[in-house]
């Protein structure tokens, strides 16, 4: 039986923790920023799964203190267990964890750097085999990020963007888990998978000052790369050639 270990948390726990001003600062500032901008009714966030997610409480949250291997591990463990229990949650529902921000200031390079880190330490890490079913080359259109015998799309939202307004965030490094089981009737070669796709996209071009980065695509089409979409560049001229991952076999 998988033990819960308190890492991840939900709107009640974070609401209760609010109440009894148990949070640290830093991290009531982290869930409250990310909650107005979520839930902005006058600009209304691209992404409605992220909306609706937050609106039915199907969000869960962790906070991450820093990079090191103790935070880092403790991720791991939060995330696997969330991983394990998610279909109990809500279709929709989504992982956030946020890191704490760094009190020096940074640049866009630290956050790209310290995203790929996360990503590289939980994949070694990981307590489970990576999936049969998905290539392990990055390079494959069938690969993606995998962590607990799962499928994730993640997304990354940093302080580095101005122009691509919707992976921008005031705090520091947020990663958002997306187990590919709660989009599985959404796919892109369904017609309601297609519909949602055009709505996000028309909501996207309102919502940021730039164009859709060339790389978003969907899972599977021979021409894109699930990881290039996880960081995108503040450009449409910029692409990463490379996958910052060491790949697992």
């Amino acid at each position: 039986m998988l033990t819960k270990t308190g890492i991840v948390l939900d709107q009640v726990e974070i609401n209760r923790r609010i109440k009894e001003k148990t949070l640290k600062d830093w991290e009531l500032e982290c869930y409250q920023s990310f909650r107005d901008n979520i839930l902005d009714k006058e600009h209304p966030y691209p992404c409605y799964f992220a909306v609706e997610a937050e609106k039915k409480g199907l969000s869960r949250y962790i906070f991450v203190q820093s990079t090191t291997e103790d935070e880092l591990l403790r991720l791991r463990d939060g995330l696997y267990e969330y991983i394990k229990t998610y279909r109990n949650i809500g279709k929709r529902t989504t992982l956030v964890a946020f890191f704490k921000p760094p009190k020096e200031v940074v640049y866009a390079e630290y956050y790209k750097g310290q995203f790929w880190k996360v990503l590289q330490f939980l994949m070694e890490h990981d307590p489970e085999p990576w999936p049969r079913d998905i290539p392990t080359d990055p390079n494959h259109p069938k690969w993606e990020y995998c962590f607990g015998g799962e499928p994730i799309f993640v997304v990354c939202r940093a302080p580095i963007y101005h122009a691509r307004k919707s992976r921008y965030t005031s705090n520091g490094l947020e990663i958002t888990f997306q187990p590919r089981g709660t989009l599985d009737d959404i796919t892109g070669d369904t017609p309601r998978g297609q519909q949602v796709r055009e709505i996000i996209r028309a909501r996207l071009k309102q919502y940021d000052a730039i164009p859709p980065h060339p790389d978003i695509g969907d899972y599977g089409d021979p021409d894109k790369r699930e990881w290039k979409q996880y960081i995108l560049p503040d450009t449409n001229e910029e692409s990463v050639m490379r996958c910052p991952l060491k790949r697992r076999d």
